[in-house]
């Protein structure tokens, strides 16, 4: 397998172009975005953080109650 990476953005029209060109010569382009790629890896990370907390005594209501300095989204 050959790849191809483009290093800077290019517009749509551009791209069609280059599709065509290799459509017509019987080549299979598959297209990825970075930035979007960029996007997954933040859930990834978000992800590594869960149980962080885990050993420590940590009430949701009471961090409500803390930030909001408020009783009513307790009660919810």
């Amino acid at each position: 397998m050959t790849q191809i990476l483009l290093q800077s953005s290019i517009d749509k029209t551009q791209t069609n172009v280059l599709l065509e060109l290799f459509n017509s010569w019987n080549i299979d382009v598959v297209i990825t975005d970075e930035r979007k790629s960029e996007k997954k890896s933040n859930h990834k990370l978000f992800a590594k953080t869960r149980g962080m907390w885990k050993d420590y005594d940590i009430d949701a209501k009471q961090l409500r109650k803390d930030a909001w300095g408020t009783e009513k989204l307790i009660q919810q």
